[in-house]
Formats: structure tokens, sequence, C-alpha cells
């Protein structure tokens, strides 16, 4: 795959000469064989040895297969500017595409059945751990009795604590990194780390006493890790209609952390969702389902029909999918907007320091990076107010500059 020219939809012909070496690139092209575009094509019926000696049936037709992530993509059909989240022990979220942007945090595909189309992914390691520790320490903090594995104390802290944690317009936003293990995106090691951002003067400073820990902590990682996605996603989202800003048209929901209401809640203040957010009856399967309905457009479409066609005519709205929660509301997305700003400056200050807490970077490396940054995205964005304001004195004296 890592050989494969995605948007030209051939392999990279640098890419195979470097490989290939003194065996020429003929011999490799030989070894890696063609690649189907068509996802639902046929590749012959399977071979003799299954039928005898697992008494599948001759005429059993052989299709492309697929892989977890793009099979989930399937299990709905998606239209342009919706976007799926997995919520599992890992969280994923996937959208198609008719715009190839690649980036170094995010994983992008030719789609699985579609010409055409690319489907991008983000995926991070701390989902549905991260946001059970916490759920631990609330019910700890609340019963006397052995910890529970029930959610009501977590979502009733995550959903009586205001967005942000902010107690009024101009209080300073409550910000926080939760990983118990070491996360994919952004790359960093294990550790908690909890900040305040005023976004007015771009500040950026460690949380004191106004944070309640346990029960702060039950919004901040739902709303950490959906600013991840939405800091990832926005270039890659469109406007769903005029005059609105940029985001999904719908959000679906997939896996055990679906079934809750304060994440799917959250989850549309954050990432928007002009229609709101769905979950999917089949959730826990959908990577399952999506594989099966790729199956059945192989062998039973018609000449030319396209897979969006085929399961578009079969879905049943009412029955497959549910609203569970609204999407942008108008005033708190903007507010979440500002907080990307205070949370990407907050993954690029603070980094793993030992097994259980986040320390500042030192400034010169804080403000190094910050000129990587600047390189890439444009000065204006590189240089934040909050990183100038802390950094500047100790650079100066340090002469780093």
């Amino acid at each position: 795959m890592n050989l494969w020219d995605i948007k030209a939809g051939t392999w990279n012909e640098k890419l195979l000469e470097l490989i290939a070496g003194s065996s020429g690139v003929g011999n490799l092209l030989k070894k890696l064989g063609q690649v189907p575009k068509d996802g639902g094509g046929s590749l012959g019926n399977i071979n003799i040895y299954f039928v005898k000696r697992f008494g599948f049936k001759p005429k059993c037709a052989i299709a492309p297969f697929t892989g977890d992530n793009p099979a989930t993509i399937l299990a709905i059909p998606l239209r342009p500017n919706d976007a799926i989240v997995t919520l599992g022990s890992s969280t994923t979220f996937l959208m198609s595409t008719p715009i190839y942007k690649p980036d170094p945090a995010v994983h992008f595909f030719n789609h699985p059945t579609t010409a055409g189309l690319y489907m991008f992914m983000l995926c991070y390691k701390n989902g549905g751990l991260a946001r059970e520790q916490v759920r631990d320490a609330i019910n700890m903090d609340t019963q006397s009795s052995p910890v529970s594995k029930s959610w009501e104390n977590f979502d009733r802290s995550a959903l009586t604590t205001p967005p942000l944690g902010q107690v009024s317009e101009t209080a300073p936003m409550k910000l926080g990194l939760f990983f118990p293990r070491p996360e994919i995106v952004p790359n960093v090691g294990a550790g908690e780390w909890r900040f305040v951002y005023d976004a007015n003067t771009g500040a950026l400073t460690k949380a004191g006493k106004s944070w309640k820990k346990p029960h702060d902590d039950a919004r901040a990682i739902v709303e950490s890790q959906m600013l991840s996605l939405r800091l990832r996603s926005r270039e890659l989202v469109e406007s769903p209609g005029h005059g609105l800003p940029a985001q999904p048209r719908r959000i679906y929901l997939v896996g055990g952390g679906s079934k809750d209401v304060a994440i799917a809640r959250i989850a549309g203040e954050v990432l928007g969702g002009l229609e709101g957010v769905f979950k999917l009856d089949v959730g826990e399967n959908a990577c399952a389902l999506g594989a099966a309905y790729k199956a059945v457009w192989a062998v039973e479409r018609k000449p030319g029909q396209t897979f969006e066609d085929l399961i578009g005519s079969r879905w049943k709205e009412d029955a497959f999918v549910k609203k569970i929660a609204d999407g942008y509301q108008k005033g708190v997305f903007e507010k979440y907007g500002s907080a990307v700003e205070g949370f990407e400056d907050g993954e690029i200050c603070f980094r793993p320091r030992g097994s259980s807490q986040i320390e500042p970077l030192e400034f010169p490396v804080a403000i190094d990076r910050f000129r990587a940054l600047g390189v890439r995205y444009g000065v204006k964005k590189a240089c934040r107010a909050a990183v100038v304001s802390r950094c500047t004195e100790e650079v100066m004296s340090t002469g780093y500059l």
C-alpha cells in the first residue's frame, strides 16, 4: 500500500525504482500484480480446494476485500460531508470526500467502492479506556460502595458542567489532555495535564483550584477528544449550507460509546452536524455490516450500478438510524472554534514527563516548535500570544533567538 500513488490511482514509479533496485521495476510489478480498481469486480469463483475442504458452493464469487475501517464507512450510504465517529476502545473519525488533502495526522485511502472518492481517517489510541478511567474516579468519589461501572454519575457530571467549564462568558476555558497510554495523534507519551485558556488574550496557563477533579474531567475528556477531531478535520470539511461554518452535514456514532447520551450531546456541540447526531442500530457491528453490504453489491449489482445506488435503494432511514442529539448550535459551535486554537497551543506547549504527568516544554523548545509550525502554516498562526507572553522573557535571556 505504501507504494501506491493514491491520487494517480497507480503504483508510484519513483518508489518502485527505489525498492526494486538492481532486480528491476518489471520484476517487482510482477510480484505486486494488478490492482483491481473496481471494488465490486469479480475475481472469479472460489478455488476447488475450498469447495472440497470446507464445502463452499462452486459458484461462490470472489470479490476484492477491504479493511475494517473502510468497511465501517460502508455501513451507511454516506453522503458528501457526512462523518462517522467510532467510539470503542480507540476513537476513529471517518469521512468520504472528493478532495485529496494528505496530512501527516490523517490517513488517506482510495474509497473502497467508489471511483473518484477518497476516505480519510483519524485514529486515536486513547478512547474508551481514557473515558472509563474518569468514570471510575467519579464513581469512587461519589459512592461509598465498591466502584460501579455505571456511566450515570459520569453523564451527570458531564451534562451539568457548562461547555468548556466556563462559569461565565468571560471566564477562561478549561481544557485538558488525557492519555493513559502513549497517543498516536498527537505523538506523545502517556500523561494528563489540565490547563485554562483565555480566548481574549491567548494566555494558556496551568489549571488551579477552580478545576474540580474528577467531576470537571467528565466533560473535559469528551471535549478534548472531540476538539482533537475538529482540529485535524477542519481543513477537510465543508460548509453544509449558505452562510454556515464548515462542519459535517451529519455525525454518525458507532461503537460502544454511541450508547452514551452525554458523549453524543457533547459531540454535536463540538463537531457540529447541521442535521444532528445519529446512532446506527448495529453500531457495535458496523464493520461487519459494511463488509456484508460490499459483498451484496459485488454479487447483485446491475451493470453500471454504484454502491450508493444499490444500498441506498434498500436503505430504510427510520429503521436503521436514530437521531440521538442535536448537532450545530449557533454560538456554542463558534465558542468551541475559539477553544480549538487554545487546544492546539496546549498540544504543542506541553509534552510528557514521566508516566503520570505532562509538564510545559522548555521555552526554547516551544519556540522551536512554533517556528516549525510557522513554516508549515504561516507565521500568523504559529506566533500565538500565549507562547509569546510566556516565553519571550526567558528565551531572550538565554539568547536563543
